[in-house]
């Protein structure tokens, strides 16, 4: 992602804004005045217009929600192994009055808690896909999670409360206490750093608490002057390229100026080309969805929250939610579906414009002074998350069959037989048709019916069945003779042996 660039600096706006890329024309490209000539080298760019700061030398991506790819079984198998070691801690070493939690849960499964919607990027759950994750502390919730709608819609905490059970552990004189609730906040942020959507902020955290655990007593020099001062102290300790993701506490209405960019930047692709008569500028785009969701919520809120947007947006901003009839709310959703002009047609973007616009609706909801998040959420991101499902469960190319054949559900069915020419004879014809003349089977003499043989019986041998010089006519009719003491049975083997001892005997 590029560094985000600074517009101009205008008088009624006394701080630069974020300049959203702006739009090329397909199939132009941006050429200087005038071609560099052979022999000429470039020119030096003066170093007082290039920017300094430590946050242009860190890509931070774009915002994303937890939705989409689940989590690996590695991260959850590691959080497990946190919350199962968090819960055996004793509640009275631990205590807490969060009415969150059910009485009597420690404080290290609110520290667990904590962390992970902190180090969350955008912390909007999609329930079907993380319900793993969010499982892991259903038994300790006082009320279970309400109907929120399609997605999970989890506030983050600011940062202080973190830091209020640990020091809260200090001033009680429980230093190892307070160590524990430490090594659960470390074993949280590093199990979630392994995954892009908690990466960011949890090296944040990291750089923040880690140092705690090799000297304790790091903080104790602002502890008696309360929490804020303790918070001083960690935000010193987070490195100065990642120092933007502490601007959710430090400086909401710079984060709300980011979360706007990034809207801004992510529904680029679904504004059509510059040259095109119906195409949208993305700044316009950003604010009409951003005053669809004030308006559903917090319509009084729009004044106040446009001061941080730049003279033109902030008065677009005021009109598209007081004017029944303005042009730009032929943008908004309607019955959880996007309006048809942004309406994306890759899961991908779908995805992307969902993460940046609940990244709006948190960074407004705490500018306006930190106020709890609509009952069933937003109505942008809620539209988002439809159009993504309708996407998942429409059928792709690889679903399609090539043509009208399907091939059988089972294997063993014998095929149809082939089709019969009809200038092809019975006689050639592998199967018989109805059409196919069939010989009759011959005619059995009844006067002397063959004796069935068993199924595990040898045929009789030629000499047996048929007399020495008898016509053909009457080898088939003449009967077969039963043996005699000096022949074999066929049927019995050892019928010939016993005829022949018997004979041996009347001959001595």
């Amino acid at each position: 992602m590029a560094p985000r660039r600074l517009g101009p600096l205008v008088p009624l706006a006394p701080r630069r804004q974020p300049l959203v890329p702006q739009p090329t024309p397909a199939g132009r490209d941006r050429t200087t005045a005038l071609p560099l000539q052979p022999g000429y080298a470039p020119p030096l760019i003066p170093a007082e217009i290039l920017p300094t700061g430590p946050d242009y030398a860190h890509d931070y991506g774009p915002p994303r929600a937890i939705a989409g790819t689940p989590l690996s079984g590695a991260i959850l198998y590691r959080l497990r192994s946190v919350m199962s070691e968090a819960a055996q801690a004793p509640p009275t070493d631990y205590p807490l009055g969060w009415n969150f939690f059910l009485h009597g849960t420690p404080s290290t499964i609110a520290a667990t808690w904590s962390t992970t919607l902190w180090c969350a990027s955008v912390p909007a759950f999609d329930p079907q896909v993380h319900h793993d994750l969010l499982d892991l502390w259903n038994p300790h919730l006082a009320q279970p999670y309400g109907d929120q709608g399609r997605l999970r819609w989890l506030a983050p905490p600011p940062l202080h409360t973190i830091i209020g059970l640990y020091a809260e552990r200090l001033r009680a004189g429980r230093p190892h206490a307070a160590a524990q609730l430490i090594r659960c906040m470390v074993m949280t942020a590093q199990a979630l750093r392994d995954d892009p959507r908690f990466r960011l902020r949890a090296t944040a955290l990291l750089a923040m608490i880690e140092p705690l655990q090799a000297n304790p007593a790091l903080d104790h020099s602002a502890l008696p002057y309360g929490d804020q001062a303790v918070e001083r102290a960690w935000r010193t300790r987070c490195p100065a390229p990642l120092a933007a993701t502490l601007f959710a506490d430090s400086a909401p209405g710079e984060r709300f100026q980011l979360a706007f960019y990034d809207l801004a930047t992510a529904l680029h692709p679904l504004c059509g080309d510059p040259a095109d008569p119906a195409f949208i500028e993305p700044r316009h785009a950003a604010t009409a969805l951003l005053a669809a969701d004030m308006a559903a919520y917090r319509p009084d809120l729009a004044t106040p929250v446009s001061r941080w947007l730049d003279p033109e947006l902030r008065t677009l901003l005021t009109d598209i939610v007081q004017q029944d009839t303005h042009p730009l709310r032929d943008l908004w959703p309607t019955d959880d579906t996007p309006s048809p002009r942004l309406t994306p047609t890759a899961p991908d973007t779908a995805i992307a414009v969902l993460s940046a616009s609940a990244a709006v609706g948190f960074a407004w909801s705490r500018l306006a002074g930190g106020i709890p998040i609509p009952p069933r959420g937003f109505t942008v991101p809620n539209a988002y998350i439809a159009h993504l499902d309708t996407l998942a469960a429409a059928p792709t190319v690889t679903d399609l069959p090539i043509d009208d054949t399907t091939e059988p559900e089972n294997d063993d069915t014998p095929a149809a037989p082939p089709p019969t020419h009809p200038n092809r004879t019975a006689a050639r014809s592998p199967t018989p048709t109805r059409s196919s003349t069939r010989t009759p089977p011959p005619t059995p003499d009844l006067q002397s019916p063959p004796t069935p043989a068993e199924p595990w019986t040898a045929a009789p041998p030629p000499h047996l069945t048929r007399q020495q010089g008898a016509p053909d006519d009457a080898k088939a009719t003449t009967p077969v003779p039963p043996p005699g003491p000096n022949m074999t049975d066929a049927r019995n083997p050892a019928a010939g042996d016993l005829g022949r001892s018997k004979a041996r005997s009347d001959n001595s």
